[in-house]
């Protein structure tokens, strides 16, 4: 299975990207252990490997944290189905916007942002790839006593994402520490985007 640096060259070599878009494989729906198992294996890892994931991993952590499993539903479920959340995917190519309607990531950036991410944890900088998970709260709704619905919204995409890595062999941990500041730059976040969290996702350590 090629490693995602080396796709990620191909394509550049090509003029794919250089880039603005990378369509991703169709996430393999078979793959990984049963619910069970993926729960028994659940938990919080900090040591990464340098392997690279594979584009067909990338795609399969996606479409189980944010994707579309039906027509107009996702795999995470939202308060009032508002669809607030979105996430961005970190590597040392750049930022990228997962598309899940194109099954793409959007590059919005170019610049490695994993040292923000990680913020004083220094070791969340050495996953290959980062997952943030933002909502916009630009909806009236989030007003009042539903100001904190989108905190519940973005902890089930943490949860699918936990699974998905314990399904198929992936490290990963959910953190709230990063540079909320520079994200929110470097990405052109709008002032309704909350950051709420982030997953280190790579091969554990061997």
């Amino acid at each position: 299975m090629k490693s995602m640096l080396s796709i990620v060259i191909g394509l550049a070599a090509t003029g794919v990207i250089g880039a603005e878009t990378i369509k991703l494989p169709a996430p393999n729906n078979d793959s990984g252990v049963t619910v069970m198992q993926a729960l028994k294996a659940r938990r919080s890892e900090r040591a990464f490997s340098d392997k690279e994931l594979s584009l067909e991993l990338l795609s399969g952590v996606l479409w189980a944290a944010n994707g579309f499993n039906r027509p107009d539903r996702r795999t995470n479920a939202t308060g009032l189905n508002k669809q607030e959340i979105s996430v961005y995917v970190i590597m040392k190519t750049g930022a990228y916007r997962y598309d899940a309607k194109g099954n793409s990531l959007v590059k919005v950036c170019d610049a490695d942002l994993r040292p923000a991410i990680a913020a004083q944890q220094s070791f969340a900088a050495t996953a290959p790839v980062s997952l943030l998970i933002v909502a916009d709260v630009g909806d009236p709704i989030y007003a009042g006593a539903r100001s904190t619905l989108s905190n519940y919204d973005a902890g089930i995409v943490s949860g699918n994402i936990y699974l998905y890595c314990a399904a198929n062999g992936l490290a990963t941990v959910c953190r709230r520490s990063m540079d909320n500041d520079a994200l929110r730059k470097a990405l052109k976040l709008p002032d309704t985007t909350v950051l709420h969290l982030n997953h280190p996702v790579g091969y554990p350590a061997k």
